[in-house]
């Protein structure tokens, strides 16, 4: 039961897998402590619901798991006294935007309601979190709930086989950055993720996935655990236009024209963060002070420096 306040949870960012890990690439999550969420009881509400906004959204998701049978996983009367006596919950991770705001939501509820909280075995704890975070996309890997659980790197690996790994050490002054670029606009994974799979099965991209965007993940991926961001540039040069060319529809409008820039002047790279179509898209250079000086009508936001 929460009693004020409960665990914080840090957003995460995918750096590389995005759509490949679909069809069965690898997949490396990291936490990212600039947006949170935590649920919070309401000082003033000790005796009735808060009329915080999230209250509502709580409560749909009670039901889900009340629907679903999860009273094995989940405390949910526990759960559903708190929300009647002032719970609910505080985020600012923007929604629809590729940072992991459902799976937040996702470890919260788990850290303070699971009826088992001593899981240890990550394949088990995993799939837990997979049909937790199907309430929000129909379908999940429990990628993003388990890297904001655990606060750590996570690396997904063919087979759906998952560990928590250590990325090089990074230069906080150094020249070169990773970085989110903030389209503006809201993305919708679920349209995304629907037309990606048809056009899969309908062998309108499957070659390009399995020979093209797998091998280039997987080999972006390998190269930054063994080495740095700098070994792998052409390798992500080689993913941003993969994307810009094969799945161009993921990309905003209004981010196509600066995409296409960065492959052209080399200075950065872009690519999704997440099922992109909006939210953030994540980038990659090895001139920071002069990329500041590139996105004029768009903020970014440092992730590390290298």
């Amino acid at each position: 039961m929460i009693q004020e306040e409960g665990n914080t949870f840090n957003s995460k960012i995918l750096l590389f897998g995005e759509y490949s890990l679909l069809k069965g690439s690898m997949a490396l999550s990291i936490p990212y402590e600039r947006f949170w969420g935590q649920l919070q009881k309401d000082p003033s509400s000790k005796s009735g619901k808060s009329d915080h906004y999230s209250v509502k959204y709580l409560e749909e998701y009670l039901q889900f798991l009340d629907d679903n049978n999860f009273e094995t996983i989940i405390e949910i009367d526990e759960f559903r006294e708190d929300i009647n006596n002032g719970l609910f919950f505080e985020c600012n991770i923007p929604v629809s935007y590729g940072l992991g705001s459902s799976g937040v939501i996702v470890a919260s509820i788990f850290s303070a309601y699971s009826r088992n909280k001593n899981i240890n075995n990550l394949t088990e704890l995993i799939s837990i979190f997979s049909e937790m975070e199907s309430y929000y996309h129909g379908s999940s890997s429990g990628l993003d709930p388990i890297t904001s659980y655990f606060n750590t790197p996570v690396l997904l690996k063919q087979g759906n086989r998952i560990e928590s790994v250590e990325l090089p050490g990074f230069n906080i002054k150094g020249d070169g950055a990773v970085f989110l670029l903030d389209t503006n606009i809201l993305g919708e994974t679920q349209p995304l993720v629907r037309w990606f799979l048809d056009a899969f099965d309908n062998n309108l991209i499957r070659n390009e996935v399995l020979n093209e965007l797998v091998p280039l993940n997987n080999a972006c991926i390998n190269g930054l655990l063994t080495g740095s961001i700098v070994n792998i540039m052409p390798d992500i040069k080689r993913l941003s236009h993969f994307t810009y060319e094969k799945l161009d529809r993921m990309i905003p409008d209004n981010i196509k024209g600066i995409w296409l820039k960065g492959l052209e002047s080399n200075d950065y790279y872009l690519k999704l963060c997440g099922s992109g179509g909006g939210g953030m898209m994540l980038g990659f250079t090895e001139n920071y002070d002069y990329l500041k000086s590139c996105f004029t009508d768009h903020d970014i936001h440092t992730i590390f420096r290298f």
